[in-house]
């Protein structure tokens, strides 16, 4: 894998409603952004910056993205403060601290998936989001950090 690399997250959270009769509302974001790859120590790394949002003082959030086998760590700084933890069959919590203050947040894996190749690194994790250990929402996230020259990355 090249150090300047294209990395894709496509996030969809099912929100619960407190009425489990009545469906819930899905949220999907995807992002695009230039990134830097690394690996070391048996560790592939790649960092990357999310511009801000409107109304976010324009403080882009500055992420990094740690893979080694089958445990994702992600850490961003900016306007929210956190590490995420994704292992399959576990659940991890962390603090999710935004202007506002902070949240107890937990992420339990159901599914994790990894594919790692010299040109493409995959991931897509299923978890179940708690906020102050209540269930919020069903997560799927999907990960695609992509050598920059391999001509691999379409917008579809």
């Amino acid at each position: 894998m090249t150090k300047d690399v294209l990395i894709s997250i496509k996030g969809l959270h099912s929100v619960r409603n407190s009425d489990a009769s009545e469906p819930g509302e899905d949220d999907e974001v995807e992002i695009f952004s230039p990134g830097k790859y690394y690996f070391r120590n048996g560790k592939h790394y790649v960092e990357y910056e999310e511009p801000a949002q409107e109304g976010e003082d324009d403080m882009a959030v500055k992420s990094l993205v740690t893979l080694r086998g089958r445990r994702l760590e992600v850490i961003r700084r900016g306007i929210q403060d956190t590490k995420m933890v994704f292992e399959e069959n576990t659940k991890s919590e962390s603090w999710y601290m935004t202007p506002a203050g902070g949240v107890l947040a937990g992420f339990d894996v159901r599914q994790m998936q990894v594919s790692v190749s010299d040109e493409l690194i995959e991931i897509s994790v299923d978890y179940a989001l708690e906020f102050n250990r209540e269930p919020v929402s069903e997560c799927s996230v999907r990960i695609r950090v992509i050598a920059k020259d391999s001509g691999l990355f379409h917008l579809t």
